[in-house]
């Protein structure tokens, strides 16, 4: 598999996600490398978080004006089990490559995020970005270091959490693999195993050429809490058009 045919298999949204379990809608990134395309994206994620669920979704454009630079603004919704859908807050996320060697990609991501008014404050998310195309099967991780920043109070400690993705081909046009996201919490003094966040779970991706010169992608994941600080269940969907 090239790394061009699946440098958008993750489609997304999120989190900048900012940071890895943050949202329900979070993905995982993965380097873009497809100068002059614009792409257009939806995601949609629920998750059980034990004593709630969570449902979100979000919207977002991007576009890669040179080889080296990507980026993207998007506006997500989210919700608490009981209330109604709301702003959840708007995004710019930017994508760095930083150059290849061999099998690998690498790229620095960086993101901006503020929050819906009302909500004083806003974040700052950055990390490197790696992956790796073997003949049978393509990995990504992610370390994003994620920052609250308030401009009245102190900030609140840096946050370490990660991403990671292996795939490979199932029949044409299709990939299946496996996700896996975690946050240690503050970077300086990481929470014990059972503070932490951790989901793991199976997910499947797709890609067709449409009748336009476009690209339509889409992926899903079913992840699972792998302690009990975690969320027990996490689903999350994605669908893109690339131009």
């Amino acid at each position: 598999m090239k790394i061009r045919n699946t440098a958008l298999a993750a489609l997304t949204l999120a989190g900048a996600a900012t940071t890895a379990s943050a949202d329900p809608y979070s993905y995982v990134l993965v380097p873009y490398i497809d100068p002059g395309k614009l792409e257009l994206r939806a995601s949609w994620g629920m998750q059980d978080q034990r004593d709630s669920t969570a449902n979100g979704q979000a919207l977002a454009i991007g576009y890669s004006p040179t080889s080296w630079w990507y980026t993207e603004f998007w506006v997500a919704q989210e919700r608490q089990r009981g209330d109604p859908l709301e702003y959840d807050g708007w995004y710019w996320s930017n994508q760095l490559r930083l150059g290849s060697s061999g099998r690998s990609d690498f790229a620095l991501y960086a993101s901006y995020w503020k929050p819906r008014p009302g909500t004083d404050g806003w974040n700052w998310t950055i990390g490197p970005m790696w992956q790796y195309a073997a003949d049978h099967f393509d990995f990504n991780l992610n370390v994003l270091l994620s920052r609250w920043v308030h401009p009245s109070f102190r900030q609140r400690p840096t946050d370490l959490s990660y991403q990671a993705q292996v795939k490979t081909l199932l029949a044409p046009g299709w990939e299946w693999g496996a996700q896996l996201y975690g946050d240690f919490g503050s970077l300086s003094n990481p929470d014990g195993f059972h503070d932490q966040e951790h989901q793991l779970g199976p997910a499947i991706f797709g890609h067709r050429a449409s009748g336009f010169g476009g690209v339509w992608r889409w992926d899903a994941a079913l992840l699972f809490g792998l302690n009990t600080a975690s969320p027990r269940a996490a689903l999350r969907a994605e669908l893109g058009y690339q131009f």
